[in-house]
């Protein structure tokens, strides 16, 4: 189905059979469907996409807004969008108002810039520190006065909004002394801790969207 002009499916968008993952913005459930079909205005912006969903699903999250998150066609790169998802049909959703909030061309997860205070343990350090960007793959630390090397097997923890914690086993990737900042992935966390640091992420992505 087009958007309204009759406008082509959009080629920067994903295409029919691409996985993709909604997020309500209301609740910690994360839900995983198809792209049936992407439609776009001649400007390039999304105005509606059908994604293919269990009818159970469907029913529970029409009229909810969401976070969509897929692989675009293009270049493969992760886009993240905001949206308010319909019942089109028994085992379809629309998307539509969708509004674009992040698209990383070479990473695994998005990110966003956001200062959270953290715990860093580690051979021979155990202190507080800062992050300076976070996803759900890892995460980038304000240095203390004793830095990690690469490859160091590191415990991280972090506290995230009203007060959340999520812990994580981690392996240090890199460290820029000149920056005065650690590089950890996440190696080891469990998937409700996991799914808490990606609804983070995205409500700040929004917010930040929002000019906030």
């Amino acid at each position: 189905m087009n958007a309204s002009g009759g406008n082509p499916l959009s080629t920067g968008g994903p295409i029919p059979g691409t996985e993709v993952t909604l997020m309500p913005t209301g609740s910690p459930d994360v839900h995983v469907g198809v792209v049936r079909s992407w439609t776009s205005s001649a400007s390039g912006l999304v105005v509606t996409s059908q994604v293919g969903m269990p009818p159970a699903i469907v029913e529970a999250l029409d009229g909810q807004r969401v976070w969509a998150s897929a692989r675009m066609e293009e270049d493969g790169s992760l886009a993240v969008f905001q949206a308010v998802a319909q019942a089109h049909r028994d085992d379809e959703l629309a998307l539509t108002g969708v509004v674009l909030l992040a698209n990383e061309a070479r990473r695994g997860a998005v990110r966003a810039q956001t200062r959270r205070p953290a715990h860093l343990v580690g051979a021979g350090y155990d202190g507080g520190t800062t992050t300076v960007d976070i996803s759900r793959t890892g995460v980038r630390l304000q240095s203390g006065d004793q830095l990690p090397a690469p490859h160091d097997k590191v415990e991280v923890s972090l506290t995230l909004d009203e007060g959340v914690e999520v812990h994580a086993h981690g392996e240090v990737l890199r460290v820029d002394e000149s920056a005065g900042e650690t590089v950890v992935q996440f190696v080891d966390m469990d998937p409700a801790d996991s799914a808490a640091v990606e609804r983070t992420v995205l409500t700040e992505l929004a917010r930040k969207s929002r000019g906030g």
